[in-house]
């Protein structure tokens, strides 16, 4: 089944920045480049540059990495309720206590990327597995109603906009001080 193309982001508040991100392909195909590209990203840090914080206050980038692996069981978590029409509002997590609590900084990179590769082989399935009624199913998510397309293509979008805030804020801080 192809899952194209994503939705207008006019009407998912919180998801837009995410939505607007994906790439206007079929779903399936976005998260598998998604994923590999992710992956080959990450295969050029140092173990250096995987501790960096940007700023004392903020994550480094395994706790961002780990975050990722969080937040999209949670996105599943909500396509799947939504999927089988579920109307129950399903509580938004609390993203910083989630990373305090993950121990990531102490985990080996491998085991991270490895837990990333399969939840987004349980995610692809997921959407590979959905009947075609289930994909434009709404249900409630934070303060927006959304489809299970869009909940899709947001995560690939996060996933971007991780990568990019890395790249800008995490790596350029690298650059600058090696200058």
């Amino acid at each position: 089944m192809r899952i194209a193309p994503p939705p207008a982001t006019d009407d998912y508040g919180f998801y837009n920045s995410y939505i607007s991100k994906a790439p206007d392909t079929d779903l399936i195909t976005a998260l598998t480049r998604n994923w590999s590209e992710l992956k080959a990203f990450v295969n050029t840090l140092s173990e250096a540059q995987l501790l960096i914080r940007y700023a004392p206050d903020k994550w480094n980038i395994k706790e961002v990495l780990v975050h990722l692996i969080d937040a999209e069981r949670n996105f599943c978590y909500r396509i799947m309720r939504i999927s089988r029409g579920d109307q129950t509002q399903v509580p938004v997590i609390d993203v910083d206590q989630f990373v305090k609590n993950s121990h990531a900084t102490e985990r080996d990179i491998n085991s991270i990327m490895e837990e990333l590769a399969v939840i987004r082989q349980g995610t692809t399935a997921l959407f590979g597995g959905m009947h075609p009624s289930m994909i434009d199913q709404t249900g409630p998510a934070r303060d927006v109603t959304i489809s299970v397309r869009a909940l899709g293509f947001a995560i690939v979008g996060h996933v971007m906009h991780h990568t990019e805030i890395i790249k800008e804020r995490y790596l350029a801080q690298v650059v600058s001080e090696s200058q």
